[in-house]
């Protein structure tokens, strides 16, 4: 055999081992799916052959070992120890060093297998709520930057009543105010559970395959449509409003769109951990199983199934009826839970086992989501509330300070008239020229917070991006109104002064 620390059989650790540390979804995954193909008894090179294709980053460091073992002739509890030795993730380094240990001593790999992925299930479940903690902090602490960035903004435009603060400082406050906020949206990105992106595709649900072609749409429609009012004249207020009202077709079809993935990924744990049963129970084929199954059981699901039942009864080969079926879920976690269980199927394994292993999986899925649906979705609505008053804050100061200009540039005109000599109105700075670059100043802020709110709440939430077209038209239209009440309001409360 050859020697495991021999420097010339394995490559130098520093450009050969430094690969993606795993999430612990990323070994959750993983360590399911092995346990799921391992019970169909097969050899302990197939395992590892199966395990280094996996799609994610535990998948290359089983192809390191394989590789060891296939090309330079180590054994795959050496393998194991070996590249769990320079492996920087401890994740990753104590699994694999268990591993080598199971294997040596002669443990079955599927025992092994099946208790580490409830061992990391539960360790997954744990950082999941640690990251939920941390994720409400700065969810609280979001709410105070945008208060801080919006006094920023307060204090510069009723400071420039009593002094030209001058286009520097003005915009170094301004740059202050979007940077503190930026962070805090980036930190809640940050602080969020990790999970698998959603994904939409053409051979999705019909409600994906719409938002696909409004997003082909939609936007160009917006930009030009903007362009040309703009040009024609029309008021900024009445210009967001418009760009809210051309986004919210997109983000009510994209909240639907996910709102639907949710219900068909809370309904396919259940159907797998039935239809496993029914297989191994009736020792029927995949097809014959299916129709014994009541599909009214799960009427999210339903359409799919029926169309994988039809295909499966055409005798389409099974591998090509499962991955369709994914596809048309639209949905990122049944994807990944049906290629388990098709591939474990396919190799033998116990239907029902693999049913169970897959049923556990998503459900671990769904409840987690559940807990984080919660915290965002209120989230979501106090951060559209808090953007509509200091949006309406901002502007309603601008108009007063606009206003009092206009007074005030009255009144030193007639003083000119009148010829007073001597006596001088202190005109301060209310006809300084900074009024007009603190007004597209203080606009643009407001615009700038449209978008970094929409991005906080989608990144408190999670899921498919395109969410975020419908928080942003809500914020963009709710800005749009604040331009257009403000200078009435103003108007009616200074001639009631």
């Amino acid at each position: 055999m050859v020697s495991i620390s021999s420097s010339r059989s394995l490559p130098r650790p520093a450009s050969k081992v430094s690969f993606k540390d795993p999430t612990a979804f990323d070994l959750f995954y993983q360590l399911t799916y092995m346990s799921a193909v391992a019970s169909a008894g097969i050899s302990r090179g197939r395992i590892f052959q199966l395990a280094a294709k996996v799609p994610r980053a535990p998948g290359e460091y089983f192809r390191r070992i394989h590789l060891l073992c296939e090309k330079l002739g180590y054994n795959y509890p050496s393998a194991c120890n070996t590249v769990g030795q320079r492996t920087r993730s401890e994740a990753m380094k104590t699994f694999l060093l268990r591993f080598a240990d199971a294997l040596s001593s002669g443990h079955p790999e599927v025992s092994f297998l099946s208790q580490e992925a409830k061992v990391q299930r539960d360790a997954y479940e744990k950082e999941y709520d640690r990251n939920l903690a941390s994720l409400t902090k700065w969810i609280d602490a979001y709410g105070a930057l945008v208060v801080s960035a919006s006094l920023i903004i307060i204090v510069n435009l009723t400071s420039s009543l009593i002094y030209d603060l001058g286009p520097g400082m003005t915009i170094v406050l301004m740059a202050t105010a979007v940077l503190t906020i930026s962070g805090g949206a980036w930190i809640i990105s940050r602080a969020a559970p990790g999970e698998p992106e959603a994904v939409f595709t053409p051979e999705g649900p019909p409600l994906q395959r719409l938002v696909l072609r409004l997003m082909r749409i939609l936007p160009p429609s917006l930009l030009a449509g903007t362009v040309l009012l703009s040009l024609a004249g029309v008021g900024l207020g009445w210009l967001l409003i418009l760009a809210g009202l051309i986004l919210l077709p997109l983000g009510v079809i994209g909240v639907r769109a996910t709102r639907e993935i949710e219900r068909k990924d809370a309904e396919i744990g259940p159907f797998l951990r039935s239809f496993g049963a029914v297989v191994t129970s009736t020792s029927s084929t995949l097809s014959h199983a299916l129709t014994q199954i009541d599909l009214n059981s799960f009427p999210n699901l339903q359409p799919d199934m029926q169309r994988l039942d039809w295909r499966l009864k055409a005798s389409v080969p099974p591998s090509l009826c499962w991955n369709q079926f994914a596809l048309e879920t639209g949905s990122t976690l049944i994807s990944e839970t049906i290629s388990i269980f098709n591939d474990a199927i396919e190799l033998g394994g116990e239907a029902d086992m693999v049913g169970a292993l897959c049923s556990d999986f998503a459900t671990t899925g769904v409840m987690l989501r559940a807990r984080r649906r919660v915290l965002a979705s209120t989230f979501s609505w106090l951060t559209i509330m808090m953007h509509a008053v200091v949006s309406a804050l901002m502007l309603i100061i601008l108009e007063v300070i606009q206003n009092f200009s206009e007074v005030v540039a009255a009144a030193t005109r007639l003083q000119e008239g009148i010829n007073l000599g001597s006596m001088q109105l202190p005109v301060l700075s209310f006809g300084s020229p900074m009024l007009g670059p603190l007004a597209v100043l203080t606009q643009g802020m407001v615009i700038v917070l449209c978008i970094i709110n929409a991005f906080a709440i989608v990144a408190a939430d999670g899921g498919h991006y395109i969410k975020g077209a419908f928080y942003l038209a809500i914020l963009l239209a709710l800005s749009g109104v604040a331009f257009l009440v403000a200078p009435p309001l103003v108007d009616a409360i200074l001639k009631v002064s």
